[in-house]
C-alpha cells in the first residue's frame, strides 16, 4: 500500500514522494498505569522532510489535529506517546502530527497540507482536510507554530510557542490573526534576546486587540522543561471555547467560534518581578496594553501568575514539574501536592489552587494537600500563601492529567 500511494502522489507532484503506514502500537506510559489505547501512524515524506500523523484505533471521526514540531534537527513523531499530548487526542478525538527534519517553517507548512491530503485517503479518514489543529513546539518547533498562525489563521484554534516568537515579518495580520489565542514562553535567560523580537510585536498588536500574549519562565533558559504546564491547559481550553457545538469537519471546514476581546483576562508584563504577577479581566485592566499579555480565561491567568511571576518563595515538591510528561491519573484518583514552604516560614495561610477554582486552604501543620475525586482533563495546581506582614507570593505550577474513565485501567491509586 505505501509504495502504491508513493506512485500515485509522485504521479500527481512530480516529486519523489514516499508515504508509509506505520502498524498499530500499544503505547505504555512510565508508571503503574498503561495506556489502553492503540494507535494507527502514517508518514509521508517529501525533500527529506518526513511527517506522520498518529489516530487513535477506533477513532471515527478526526475531530482536529495537535500539531506538534521539532525542535532544530529534532524528531518529535514519537511524542504522542507524552502524557500531555496523548490523552489530548483522547479528550478530544484529535489525531497527533509530528515531524522529523524541519526546517524553513513556509517549505515545512506546504508539505504538512500535501501530507495530509494523502493522510486522508491512506487513513480513509476524508475529514482530514478539514479539521482544525492546535498547535505547539519547542524552538524551531515554536517556530512553526507561529507559521501555521501565519499561514492558516482560520485553521488555528489557538497557540503556545515555546523557545522561539510570533514572526510576522512580510505579514499584514488581519482580523483571523488578531483573533487567533497565542502565547509565547521564552526562557528568563534567554529573556533579553527573545524579548527584542517579540515585546515589538506585542506593543504594536496588543493595542489592536490581538489575543496575544507572552512569559518567561524563571530560573531556565532556552530549553524545553515543562512548559506544558500552561501550554496544554490553554490548548484544552481553546478548544471548548472554540471548537462549534455543532461543529462537523465531515461536513466541510469548520468557522471556529470567535472569542470577545473583553472576556478574557491580561496580564502586566511589567509586573513579574514585583513578588506576585498582576492579572485582572480585560475590562478592568488599567494597565499598559502594549506591556500586557492577552489570556484565555480565569484558569489560564492563574495559572500564568503562578509561573510567570519571579523569586517564588513555595515551591510544591511533588508531583514534580515534569511528572505528567508520564504519569497518567485515573478518574477518581487522589493527588498529594507538597509543598517546599522552606523560603516562606511564616506564613499565615496556603491556599490551593486548581487553575483559579480555590481547593483548600492551611492555616498550620505540614504544608501539603491531599486533593480527592480528581476528573478527567488538565489540572494545573499552584499554591498562594499568605505572609505574617499579609504579603501574597505564589507557589510555582505543577500539572496533574486525568484522563477519561473509557480509557482508564480498572486499578486506582
Amino acid at each position: 500500500m505505501g509504495r502504491h500511494a508513493a506512485m500515485k502522489i509522485e504521479s500527481f507532484f512530480s516529486l519523489a514522494l514516499v508515504t508509509t503506514l506505520i502498524s498499530p502500537l500499544a503505547v505504555f506510559a512510565a508508571d503503574s498505569r498503561p495506556d489502553l489505547h492503540q494507535y494507527k501512524s502514517y508518514e509521508y515524506t517529501e525533500a527529506n522532510k518526513t511527517i506522520r500523523l498518529t489516530i487513535p484505533e477506533g477513532l471515527r471521526v478526526v475531530r482536529g489535529i495537535l500539531v506538534v514540531g521539532p525542535h532544530n534537527g529534532g524528531d518529535s513523531r514519537e511524542m504522542y506517546r507524552e502524557v500531555w499530548y496523548r490523552e489530548f487526542m483522547h479528550l478530544h478525538s484529535f489525531a497527533f502530527l509530528g515531524a522529523q527534519s524541519f526546517s524553513s517553517h513556509a517549505e515545512n507548512y506546504w508539505i504538512m497540507r500535501r501530507g495530509l491530503k494523502q493522510f486522508a485517503v491512506d487513513a480513509k479518514h476524508p475529514e482530514l482536510i478539514n479539521a482544525p489543529y492546535v498547535t505547539t513546539g519547542f524552538s524551531a518547533g515554536g517556530g512553526y507554530a507561529s507559521r501555521l498562525v501565519v499561514e492558516d489563521p482560520e485553521k488555528v484554534i489557538a497557540a503556545v510557542i515555546v523557545g522561539s516568537r510570533l514572526n510576522l515579518t512580510n505579514v499584514k495580520s488581519t482580523a483571523a490573526h488578531f483573533g487567533t489565542p497565542v502565547c509565547i514562553i521564552n526562557g528568563e535567560q534567554e529573556d533579553r534576546g527573545m524579548a527584542v523580537v517579540v515585546e515589538p510585536v506585542l506593543a504594536e498588536n496588543r493595542p489592536k486587540g490581538a489575543l496575544w500574549g507572552w512569559m518567561a519562565v524563571p530560573g531556565i533558559g532556552h530549553g524545553r522543561d515543562g512548559q506544558e504546564v500552561l501550554a496544554m491547559p490553554m490548548l484544552d481550553a481553546a478548544v471548548r471555547m472554540r471548537y462549534p457545538v455543532d461543529g462537523d469537519v465531515q461536513k466541510g471546514a469548520l468557522k471556529l467560534k470567535p472569542i470577545e476581546l473583553n472576556t478574557g483576562w491580561i496580564a502586566d508584563n511589567g509586573s513579574w518581578r514585583s513578588g506576585l504577577t498582576k492579572i485582572a479581566t480585560a475590562e478592568e485592566f488599567r494597565g499598559d496594553l502594549a506591556q500586557s499579555s492577552w489570556l484565555l480565561n480565569e484558569d489560564i491567568a492563574f495559572i500564568y501568575r503562578a509561573y510567570a511571576t519571579y523569586d517564588r518563595p513555595l515551591k510544591i515538591t511533588s508531583p514534580s514539574h515534569t511528572s505528567a510528561l508520564r504519569e497518567v491519573w485515573d478518574e477518581g484518583s487522589s493527588v498529594e501536592i507538597v509543598v517546599d514552604d522552606s523560603g516562606f516560614t511564616n506564613w499565615k495561610t496556603l491556599t490551593l489552587y486548581d487553575g483559579a477554582s480555590k481547593l483548600a486552604e492551611l492555616n498550620s501543620g505540614a504544608a501539603r494537600f491531599t486533593v480527592k475525586d480528581l476528573r478527567a482533563g488538565y489540572h494545573a495546581f499552584s499554591v498562594l500563601g499568605t505572609g505574617g506582614n499579609g504579603d501574597i507570593r505564589p507557589s510555582n505550577p505543577v500539572l496533574v492529567v486525568v484522563r477519561k474513565e473509557a480509557a482508564a485501567s480498572s486499578s486506582r491509586k
